[in-house]
């Protein structure tokens, strides 16, 4: 009876021992799946232009006035209500990002036609420049990073304009909205220390709508901490249009300031 049972332990030792890592096996829990994140990140930047505004600016009827506004003519004309809005704004996921940017800007000033009769023009303009598209990363060596661009740059501009000669004065005005298709890069180089160089350049228009419609951003970028940067650079934007009497040919530059938030 004692071997029996001796021989009926051991026979059950040998079974838990042959069995016990299949069944340990069963009960280890299966490795969690990764969380696949989706990568995307969001930035938006309030900023601020302190442009000044130089070219030639027509409406249907009327000659086209030069105009040439320093950036504190162009800020003593600023239309306050409603106020100047600009803001630029990006979506990223790994290489691909969508990018804008949203500038409204009411202004009014006024200069002197060339010639003898010394005609006084008074020039009111409200404007939408909103440039708008995708773009894809072709480096990023942890250091610096460059960025095909594509999209566009719509233009809604509303002028009105007075020309005070010695015996008559004409007033016209006018409206036009525009879209130029734009191609660009963008690029941006980390300096150390939270210091930071980035820049941007586009061209577009090509006849489509604008003959040519360009612009170049360069700035040095802070970074106070993960989410907040501050930048100060410059920006000059070149348009050239003129279709159906309305003639918006100008150039606007100056110094440019913002803050960037992440999230």
């Amino acid at each position: 009876m004692n071997s029996i049972s001796l021989r009926a332990v051991l026979l059950s030792v040998a079974g838990l021992a042959c069995t016990a890592p299949a069944i340990a096996a069963d009960m280890v829990e299966p490795a969690a799946e990764p969380i696949i994140d989706s990568g995307w990140t969001f930035s938006a930047t309030p900023y601020f232009w302190m442009a000044g505004i130089k070219g030639q600016i027509g409406v249907r009827g009327l000659q086209p006035a030069s105009v040439d506004l320093s950036f504190s003519d162009v800020f003593n004309a600023i239309d306050w209500s409603p106020p100047p809005v600009m803001f630029t704004g990006e979506a990223r996921n790994g290489r691909y990002g969508l990018y804008t940017d949203f500038l409204y800007l009411g202004t009014g000033g006024g200069g002197t036609l060339s010639g003898p009769l010394g005609v006084a023009v008074d020039v009111g303009i409200n404007n939408i420049i909103w440039s708008f598209g995708g773009s894809y990363r072709v480096l990023d060596n942890g250091t610096a990073t460059v960025d095909l661009m594509a999209g566009g740059r719509l233009w809604y501009m509303d002028t009105d304009i007075a020309l005070a000669g010695p015996v008559h004065t004409l007033q016209g005005s006018g409206s036009k909205t525009w879209v130029d298709p734009i191609i660009g890069v963008a690029a941006a180089v980390d300096l150390g220390n939270g210091f930071g160089l980035k820049g941007t350049a586009d061209v577009g228009g090509f006849g489509a709508a604008a003959d040519l419609d360009w612009q170049v951003v360069g700035a040095l970028q802070y970074q106070y901490n993960q989410t907040v940067s501050f930048e100060l650079g410059y920006r000059y934007l070149d348009v050239d249009y003129s279709k159906d009497g309305f003639v918006f040919d100008i150039a606007m530059q100056g110094p440019i300031v913002g803050a960037t938030f992440k999230f």
